[in-house]
């Protein structure tokens, strides 16, 4: 939704961009789920909330930036398959 809200609006701020188009709303194409998923694989059980936010802090910091290159890279071919 903000992305046609932002496409529409007056200042356009996609202007000069390569927008795609909105997809259906399947979870399979939400790249943070896919990001999400593979932190939640590393998380270790804690019953302390600031534990496991430090923890998914520093899961985050580690995460090569490749995963998330190759997420971004395969968008769109995502949004072509639906």
């Amino acid at each position: 939704m903000l992305v046609h809200i932002l496409r529409d609006s007056p200042n356009n701020v996609f202007k000069g961009y390569d927008v795609l188009p909105w997809p259906a709303r399947s979870p399979d194409l939400f790249a943070n789920r896919a990001c999400l998923d593979a932190l939640g694989r590393q998380l270790q059980p804690s019953r302390d909330t600031g534990e496991l936010t430090a923890q998914m802090q520093r899961l985050w910091q580690d995460l090569p930036q490749g995963v998330i290159s190759d997420l971004i890279e395969s968008m769109p071919r995502q949004f072509r398959l639906v």
